[in-house]
């Protein structure tokens, strides 16, 4: 083999060395770019999704208090009823009372 025979191939091969380190740079690239591409859209869907987990919880406290307000007015209700059927259940002793009172104060003047 002659001299610029060898030379010649050895170009040829060096061009074939760079054009795969250009292409091998290239998908590099591209991967890189499609891993963070995929890694945007995980992070994304993991935030919609702690977004809806979080109204959830939300929505479940809100109720939960809104049952608990509702039981605990509805005792407080129960127990101002409770103390007024007992006021309105002795009105008619003190009336009586009251009115004994009255009639010992008038006969002792």
């Amino acid at each position: 083999m002659e001299k610029t025979e060898i030379l010649r191939k050895i170009k040829e091969t060096e061009q074939k060395i760079e054009e795969e380190i250009r292409s091998a740079e290239e998908e590099k690239k591209r991967k890189i770019f499609s891993a963070k591409e995929e890694a945007r859209m995980i992070l994304e869907d993991a935030n919609k999704e702690a977004e809806r987990i979080k109204k959830e919880i939300l929505e479940k406290a809100r109720s939960e208090i809104e049952r608990e307000k509702n039981r605990i007015r509805e005792e407080r209700y129960a127990q101002i009823n409770k103390t007024i059927a007992r006021g309105e259940s002795k009105i008619d002793a003190v009336v009586e009372e009251l009115y004994a009172e009255f009639v010992r104060s008038i006969e002792n003047v």
